[in-house]
C-alpha cells in the first residue's frame, strides 16, 4: 500500500461526552458495587440455586462488566481529551517512544515488531498525540492475525500537513466498517478480544482538535493502515497570523 494524501472530508463520527471526572466517579461506584454483589452471590450460592438463576446472574455479570468497560473508556476520554493544554513543538520520535512504553504490556507477549521511518517535528499537544499513536499501535496488536505482529510507523509531508501512518499485517478491516470503527462505543460484531469501543473515537477527536484528519485503508485479511494528517507549524502560524 503506497502513500496517500488526506481525503477531502473527514470520516464522520460524533464524539461528545458532557461528563465531568466527578460524575464519572459517581457513576462507577454503584456500578462496581453491583458487579461485586453479583459475583459474591454467584460464588456463595452456586450449586444451591437452579440453573436458570445461575444463567441470569451470569448475564448480569456480563452486563455490568461491559458497563465498567464503557465507564473506563469515558474516564480515558476525560483524561486525554477533556482538558485543554498548550500545543508545543514536539519531536514525533519522542512521542512514539512514549507511546511504545504505554503499549509495552500488550506488545511484549506477542513479540510485536514495531519499526518507523525518520519522524518529523509536530506542532501538537504531546500527551494527546502520544495517546493517539499508542491507541493505533495497540489496536494493531489486539486485532492481529496469526502471524507475528509487524507494525510500521511512517511519515511524509504534503503541502500543508505532516501525514503519519500506522501500518500492520493484521486481520484488516472490511471497507463497509470504515466509518463505524471511529464511532463512540462502536465495535464490530466479531471483535475479539472485546473492547470498550472508545479508543479510535478518542483518537479521532484528538486529531480533529488539532485541526487534522484521520482515516483508514485496508485489504481485509492482509492488514490495515491508519493515517493521521496534522497541520504543519508554518500552516498553522499562517492561519493565525
Amino acid at each position: 500500500m503506497g502513500r496517500t494524501d488526506p481525503p477531502d472530508a473527514p470520516v464522520e463520527a460524533e464524539f461528545y461526552v458532557p461528563l465531568s471526572s466527578d460524575s464519572l466517579h459517581d457513576l462507577a461506584s454503584p456500578l462496581n458495587q453491583i458487579c461485586s454483589i453479583g459475583d459474591l452471590i454467584l460464588r456463595r450460592y452456586r450449586g444451591s440455586m437452579d440453573s436458570n438463576a445461575e444463567v441470569l446472574f451470569g448475564l448480569l455479570q456480563n452486563a455490568t462488566e461491559r458497563l465498567q468497560s464503557l465507564v473506563a473508556g469515558l474516564r480515558t476520554y476525560a483524561r486525554v481529551a477533556g482538558s485543554a493544554s498548550a500545543h508545543q513543538l514536539c519531536r514525533a520520535e519522542e512521542l512514539l517512544l512514549a507511546a511504545l512504553a504505554i503499549v509495552e504490556q500488550t506488545a511484549g507477549p506477542h513479540d510485536a515488531h514495531i519499526s518507523h521511518d525518520p519522524l518529523p517535528e509536530l506542532w501538537c499537544n504531546p500527551a494527546q498525540i502520544t495517546y493517539a499513536l499508542a491507541s493505533l499501535i495497540e489496536n494493531s496488536i489486539r486485532f492481529r492475525s496469526e502471524a507475528t505482529p509487524q507494525i510500521h510507523v511512517g511519515a511524509w509531508p504534503t503541502e500543508a500537513t505532516w501525514v503519519l501512518s500506522v501500518k500492520d499485517n493484521g486481520r484488516g478491516i472490511d471497507p463497509r466498517y470504515y466509518n463505524r470503527i471511529f464511532g463512540t462505543f462502536k465495535r464490530l460484531n466479531n471483535d475479539t478480544p472485546p473492547t470498550a469501543g472508545v479508543g479510535l473515537a478518542i483518537t479521532k477527536h484528538v486529531v480533529e482538535r488539532h485541526g487534522g484528519n484521520i482515516w483508514v485503508e485496508s485489504d481485509p485479511g492482509h492488514g490495515a493502515t491508519f493515517f493521521i494528517a496534522l497541520p504543519k507549524v508554518s500552516s498553522r502560524a499562517a492561519k493565525n497570523a
